[in-house]
C-alpha cells in the first residue's frame, strides 16, 4: 500500500460524499477495511473486531480514546467515534502527534451517515498526508488504535445504512 492509495480514497469521498449521502453512489466499504488492516495498526483485522465486546477491547487493545460504557456491548454498537482530524510534529525528527475529537453520529438519537462519511475522509486525508512523508513504522506507533477502529465503525454503519 502506498500513500497515494489512501490519499486518492480520501478524495473520492470528498468528490462523491453528497451523492453518498443521497445514496446517489456507495462507498466501497470493503476498501476501507482493506486500507484499515494495510495500516496494520490494529492487531487483527477490522471485520474481526465488530463482534468483540466493549470490554474485551478495552482490556486488550484499546488505547482509551473511545468512551466504552457498556462491557457487554458488541463495538458495532458503539456510537462514540475517535476522528483524525489534524497532525503536527517533526516529519523529520520521527516525532508526529496526531488530534483527535469525538463524534456521534448517533446524536440526536437518528443515524447520520455524513457524519461517518466524513470521519472517513478526514482521517484517510490526514493518514495518507503523512503516510506520504514519513516512514511507516511512524505512523503505525503515533496513529491512535481507538481512531483506526473508529474509522472501520463508521464504516460498518455506512455499510449497514447503503
Amino acid at each position: 500500500m502506498n500513500s497515494e492509495t489512501i490519499s486518492e480514497f480520501a478524495d473520492w469521498i470528498y468528490k462523491n460524499s453528497k451523492d453518498v449521502e443521497k445514496k446517489a453512489a456507495k462507498l466501497d466499504v470493503e476498501k476501507v477495511y482493506e486500507l484499515i488492516d494495510n495500516l496494520a495498526i490494529l492487531r487483527k483485522p477490522i471485520k474481526e473486531y465488530f463482534d468483540m465486546t466493549e470490554e474485551d477491547y478495552y482490556q486488550n487493545e484499546s488505547d482509551h480514546r473511545l468512551t466504552l460504557q457498556n462491557p457487554t456491548s458488541k463495538l458495532n454498537e458503539l456510537h462514540d467515534r475517535v476522528q483524525v482530524n489534524h497532525v503536527d510534529g517533526s516529519l523529520s525528527g520521527h516525532d508526529i502527534n496526531f488530534t483527535y475529537n469525538h463524534e456521534d453520529p448517533y446524536a440526536d438519537g437518528e443515524y447520520k451517515a455524513k457524519t461517518d462519511i466524513h470521519l472517513i475522509e478526514y482521517a484517510f486525508t490526514v493518514i495518507g498526508a503523512v503516510y506520504d512523508n514519513t516512514i511507516v513504522s511512524d505512523v503505525r506507533n503515533a496513529l491512535s488504535n481507538d481512531a483506526v477502529l473508529s474509522i472501520g465503525l463508521a464504516a460498518k454503519a455506512i455499510e449497514e445504512w447503503q
